[in-house]
């Protein structure tokens, strides 16, 4: 237990794992107090793997004593995570479609999980704010079921937006979203803000919805998730929710103004962007590609906006402004002409040069694999050959879109090893996902 201190992070990793599977809780408890927040964690983790009656027991007992909020945290969050333990494994695999949601592959509940639940509950209804929102947080991650906590977090939201991006996360765009939930959802939206995921659960909740508010709220995340670090996958997620939003056509006529009227900002960009997405649509209304195709050779004649409707072009990978792109190679207007030509090579513009590598089938698996091992993706090469392979005929990558012929790839990095998977594209018959066979 004295190595939960260890400054060297693999010592410390195999002492809270032999703490868990000896499960000494009293050796463990008493570094839940420590004045070292890496100590507190490491005991933390250690006592999240006891489920036994007894660890219960005394972490109830600890938070009625503990009154400092910094060490009554990890207390909390042990407490939330031994609410489920893992079903035995009956046999069957992940499929295709895993849930990652964790921290249990299949979560069930054991004999303590009640007294668990009315502690939490208990704290919920007498805590302060921050508290409040962090024991609700947890309960959320933990996949706890605590109907009346959403309507506690509201009403504490309302007054303390720091709490709004706790609320975004436990809203379930599946339910019926509490209207007055809603202002709050816009707040979101449109708050500076690092937290990723916020942003983009308040662009998931809504894009649904008919709200006057909706695209100068969304457009604002998107900006803010675009710019944000490390945000490429929740960024991606969000574009395609925005962009693909059956709803979003009954927003025309303020894309369009927006798009003219911001032509020299990101949120002119993001205007040009669905304004292209409609005109393009299959599923849409008629009226709506022509009144999007309208507003775009409207939009094509000032050279602001053909600089965002060609940016817009390349970040969707669209090919529908390709001969005017093509002739904006050569534009008198120089910032219109760099745009032109950075986007030409996403857009098959550029000549094709001939390939002199070795073809696949020339090579051995083993060879392969041993290049796929040097080589360093390019994302937007892999994305064209993905669509034009056809790929995309039996696979998805998004979630929303249901079942698909062959495995879903949206989160198919999670569940393969790069030379696992570059195997599998090789030899597809080698190893077929069950269900699939």
């Amino acid at each position: 237990a004295t190595n939960l201190k260890h400054p060297d992070s693999v010592i410390k990793h195999l002492s809270f794992q032999a703490l868990a599977k000896l499960n000494a809780h009293e050796a463990t408890i008493p570094y839940l107090s420590s004045n070292d927040i890496a100590t507190r964690k490491a005991a933390a983790w250690a006592l999240m793997r006891m489920h036994d009656k007894e660890v219960v027991s005394q972490l109830i007992e600890l938070l009625q004593k503990e009154k400092s909020p910094d060490k009554r945290r990890p207390i909390i969050s042990t407490l939330a995570r031994l609410y489920h333990q893992d079903a035995p494994w009956n046999g069957e695999s992940w499929g295709t479609r895993p849930d990652t949601r964790g921290p249990y592959y299949q979560p069930i509940t054991w004999e303590q999980s009640p007294l668990i639940l009315n502690t939490l509950k208990s704290l919920i209804a007498k805590s302060p704010g921050p508290e409040t929102a962090f024991i609700i947080n947890k309960m959320g991650k933990n996949r706890i079921p605590a109907e009346d906590t959403l309507t506690k977090l509201i009403q504490l939201a309302k007054s303390d937006n720091s709490l709004i991006p706790t609320l975004l996360k436990q809203i379930s765009p599946k339910d019926n979203i509490p209207p007055h939930a809603i202002p709050l959802i816009v707040k979101g939206a449109q708050m500076a803000t690092k937290d990723a995921t916020a942003l983009s659960k308040a662009i998931e909740l809504l894009m649904p919805l008919d709200h006057p508010d909706k695209i100068s709220a969304v457009i604002p995340a998107l900006i803010q998730l675009h710019q944000l670090k490390g945000a490429g996958k929740e960024s991606w997620a969000s574009q395609q929710r925005f962009l693909n939003s059956p709803k979003l056509e009954n927003h025309h006529l303020e894309l369009e103004t927006l798009a003219e009227k911001k032509a020299d900002n990101d949120h002119g960009f993001w205007a040009a962007c669905a304004l292209l997405k409609l005109a393009t649509r299959k599923e849409g209304s008629p009226e709506s590609r022509e009144l999007s195709q309208a507003a775009i050779d409207k939009g094509w004649k000032n050279p602001q906006q053909r600089i965002q409707l060609i940016k817009a072009a390349r970040q969707l990978r669209s090919r529908h402004l390709n001969p005017k792109i093509k002739i904006a190679l050569n534009d008198p207007n120089s910032e219109v002409q760099t745009a032109a030509q950075t986007a030409a090579p996403f857009l098959g513009l550029l000549k094709r040069y001939k390939d002199i590598t070795p073809r696949i089938s020339t090579l051995t698996t083993k060879q392969t694999l041993a290049l796929v091992a040097k080589h360093k993706g390019n994302i937007n090469l892999g994305r064209q050959i993905f669509e034009q392979a056809t790929c995309n005929a039996c696979h998805s990558i998004n979630p929303n879109e249901g079942t698909s012929k062959g495995p879903y790839l949206g989160n198919i990095s999670q569940t393969y090893r790069r030379a696992d998977l570059a195997k599998a594209i090789i030899l597809p018959n080698d190893s077929i996902a069950q269900g699939f066979k």
